[in-house]
């Protein structure tokens, strides 16, 4: 099986699993962004795994003890945004960073500051970006999809069009200390993309969720998540970059990890959480 061939059965496949389980129900949302949650913070461990500063027992401790900490702190967030619990329990988020402090405090690391650092980063740069997206999710005070799944879209017709457009027009590079082959033309070829797809989901989506969104709501979702796409595949070519790595991981045959696949979603979904929070 050739690699393009793989990549677009994986693709398929990936695509079919998460429009699935987004549009299914709450509960099924739930679990699929739980086990998403939980994926990334293993890729992300794997990443950082030779650069903790303490033993292989306690590097294994790090990476479950984040695991159980990012999907409480995503239930948190699911809980309150579905009106299940008070929103003051969005407080108990601000503990879970602070905790890694006391847990260093036991380690007997000589670096303990730099792990509480790394630690606390699968939090800041993971689980709660990620948790944002059920605030998208009940945002019309219910659950429903349109907006989590617009963004989406619009994130992967970013990618498709950003790569379409770089490597037919590309010529000038966008950052090419971070990511030698992102250039100007694929960025605005993403854009285009994107608010593409903003008009086909104004046109479709009423007719299948009941909500009506105007076409101008949809294409600065579009724009802002094209923008802040670009910045999360930054973020985490840099990432890669200095940590001398090609993919975050192999668990996705031809696309790589899953952190390359959410690492435009990782910045989108809260970027979109504010829009749509303050601005509309």
């Amino acid at each position: 099986m050739g690699d393009i061939t793989t990549r677009v059965i994986t693709g398929i496949f990936f695509l079919i699993v998460m429009i699935g389980g987004v549009v299914w129900n709450e509960y099924s949302y739930l679990v699929l962004f739980s086990l998403l949650v939980v994926l990334c913070i293993n890729e992300y461990h794997a990443i950082i795994h030779s650069i903790l500063a303490s033993s292989e027992k306690w590097k294994t401790t790090y990476k479950l003890i984040n695991t159980i900490f990012s999907v409480v702190i995503f239930g948190i967030v699911f809980m309150v945004a579905s009106k299940k619990i008070a929103l003051i329990s969005l407080s108990l988020v601000c503990g879970f960073p602070l905790t890694w402090l006391v847990i260093e405090m036991y380690t007997k690391s000589e670096k303990p500051f730099y792990n509480v650092c790394l630690n606390s980063m699968a939090i800041f740069y993971l689980a709660i970006p990620l948790s944002s997206a059920s605030l998208l999710a009940f945002h019309a005070g219910e659950y429903s999809w349109h907006y989590l799944l617009a963004i989406m879209v619009f994130a992967w017709s970013n990618d498709s069009f950003a790569y379409l457009f770089g490597r037919f027009f590309g010529k000038n590079k966008l950052f090419e200390r971070i990511s030698p082959k992102k250039t100007w033309e694929g960025f605005f070829g993403g854009v285009v993309g994107a608010v593409l797809f903003a008009y086909i989901i104004y046109l479709l989506f009423p007719r299948w969720t009941g909500y009506e969104v105007s076409l101008t709501t949809y294409v600065i979702l579009a724009v802002i998540t094209s923008i802040t796409s670009t910045y999360g595949d930054l973020a985490e070519s840099m990432i890669k970059r200095n940590m001398d790595i090609k993919d975050s991981g192999t668990a996705l045959p031809g696309h790589g990890g899953f952190l390359d696949r959410f690492d435009g979603l990782i910045f989108s979904l809260p970027a979109c959480t504010v829009y749509l929070t303050f601005f509309l």
